[in-house]
């Protein structure tokens, strides 16, 4: 077979059933072989940067190595930001980009491919010759997998016509889940969490499956800690009465509170990064202990005093067993206290948090409390970048973390739309809610919608219209400047929506936003809905 034809075959083999990409003759015989001799399913975007990033969707949701492919020169540069995204979000993912001829030192497309990659802090690998197609192949998804970042193989056109004998791929991936049973620091972590009077337990996405997030909850309730989670470990422990929710700058009164007043943080599966740790002020003047299975996430964004190397299910496990041994009892802090303080603060949240808006608009919050209410709560929900997120992180639940994704990690507008489409192809037969902002949407939704569409996905678009870029809009204000400048244009999202094939919906008012809800439940769920809330 071709080497074009192997590759398909080789990605195939490895297990990979979507690929996302734009069509190039760098890449177009792959993607063709792939579809037509593979049975798998490629996703057409509209732009090579939406591709990187629906793979990327796909892999936080579906808990998978994602794939995209490119064509050479302007088909890879168009991926640089969504690269520099997967990088800073730590999102494992292999890119495949077709290069020019290494012979044609004039082609219009021939650019420095290494060093555009390198330069986003994406890893790089060379197609090193048409024998090593299934070794190359295996290593790029073994450092995808390992690294947690997009690795981009390197494919030269004149490699793609080769005759080659196919060789099936082997990728074995390590065995991670370990634990240090017996150690000085684990003696150190024991002293200070049974020296505490106050602790809380922080989990992350590190906590990466119901076994883990039970290990974790047994220890929090061994110790009677009260428990929180990061952002992106949104969705643990939903069902435990002491779960204060998000740690850090989004966190509500009750968890500012408690986590501002503990005395010790232990910290499973989470880097404790300054949002986390709320710009530090969290976690200052406190006793920390960090479990991961990464060595190098331990302390990376915050000094802590003890830091274990290991799996966090196991880790729980064995502190659990270690404190039994030792008999040390309960801190305390899970107490009927703490338990009336939380009841009162979620039964009076939205009173507190829905504000009256000026005639022509809603309160986010409002439509936050609306489409938690709408939506089944088995759901998967993105976020784009912009002030509208923080009205709908602690509102909008997920049933666990694989089912939060935002497009923040290098907070960049016009991340969440593609995003959300990948995976919206991952969540099966759940519904997929992005929530974006205006500016967003503009950048790079709805050229996307044309995409949503063709896959008839099961797509709820939230679109925070307030005419401008709000974050710009209100420094300039602070700085007693006009703000003009960061205003936008009245746009009809909805019926620009309606003009791709998608559902198109207005709200201006709360009698419209309880109609949109009603719509929302009665969807035709094989075609994406685009509310333009104002």
């Amino acid at each position: 077979m071709k080497v074009y034809e192997a590759i398909a075959r080789g990605l195939s083999d490895m297990g990979c059933t979507e690929l996302f990409g734009v069509v190039g003759d760098g890449c177009v015989y792959i993607i063709d072989s792939f579809r037509r001799d593979c049975n798998g399913h490629y996703v057409a975007a509209v732009h090579e940067g939406s591709a990187v990033l629906m793979a990327q969707g796909w892999a936080r949701v579906a808990g998978k190595v994602g794939v995209a492919a490119v064509t050479h020169g302007p088909g890879l540069t168009n991926t640089i930001t969504p690269l520099v995204e997967g990088v800073k979000a730590g999102t494992p993912m292999v890119l495949l980009a077709g290069d020019t001829p290494a012979i044609d030192r004039e082609h219009a497309q021939n650019v420095n491919q290494r060093g555009l990659v390198e330069a986003t802090g994406a890893g790089f690998e060379m197609l090193r010759s048409p024998e090593t197609v299934a070794e190359d192949l295996a290593r790029v998804f073994y450092r995808a997998h390992v690294e947690r970042r997009p690795i981009v193989l390197n494919i030269p056109v004149e490699f793609q016509w080769v005759e080659v004998e196919y060789q099936k791929p082997y990728l074995r991936l390590p065995e991670t889940r370990s634990v240090i049973e017996s150690s000085t620091d684990m003696d150190d972590a024991i002293g200070i969490i049974a020296s505490s009077r106050l602790p809380v337990v922080i989990a992350g996405r590190g906590v990466d499956s119901p076994e883990a997030e039970a290990a974790v909850l047994r220890f929090a309730r061994r110790i009677e800690a009260p428990v929180a989670t990061s952002l992106r470990g949104k969705g643990l422990f939903n069902d435990d009465p002491f779960n204060l929710g998000i740690s850090g700058t989004v966190a509500h009164e009750v968890a500012l509170d408690v986590i501002g007043r503990s005395d010790c943080l232990i910290v499973f599966g989470a880097s404790l990064n300054k949002y986390t740790s709320g710009e530090r002020g969290l976690t200052r003047g406190k006793r920390i202990v960090q479990i991961n299975p990464l060595p190098s996430e331990l302390g990376r964004c915050t000094p802590v005093t003890v830091g274990l190397l290991g799996d966090p299910g196991l880790t729980a496990d064995a502190m659990v067993n270690w404190l039994d041994e030792a008999e040390i009892p309960g801190s305390g802090a899970r107490n009927d206290d703490l338990l009336e303080e939380l009841k009162t603060y979620h039964e009076k949240a939205r009173t507190k948090l829905v504000h009256s808006t000026p005639a022509g608009t809603v309160d986010l919050y409002e439509v936050a409390f609306a489409v938690e209410e709408a939506l089944p709560k088995d759901r998967v929900f993105v976020t784009g970048s912009g002030r509208f997120m923080f009205a709908f992180w602690n509102v909008i639940s997920v049933p666990n973390p694989r089912s939060y994704v935002d497009g923040n990690g290098f907070s960049s507008i016009g991340i969440g739309e593609a995003t959300a489409m990948g995976a919206a192809r991952a969540a099966g037969d759940r519904p997929t809610l992005l929530v974006t902002g205006d500016g967003g949407f503009m950048l790079s939704g709805l050229s996307e919608l044309a995409t949503a569409v063709a896959e008839q996905l099961d797509l709820v678009v939230i679109v925070a219209n307030d005419g401008s870029y709000g974050a710009e809009h209100i420094a300039m204000t602070m700085h007693n400047m006009d703000p003009d400048i960061s205003l936008l244009p009245s746009r009809d999202f909805a019926r620009i929506a309606e003009a791709f094939g998608c559902k198109g919906l207005t709200v201006t008012s709360s009698d419209e936003l309880q109609a949109a809800m009603s719509a929302v439940a009665t969807r035709d769920r094989k075609r994406p809905l685009v509310i333009d809330m104002k």
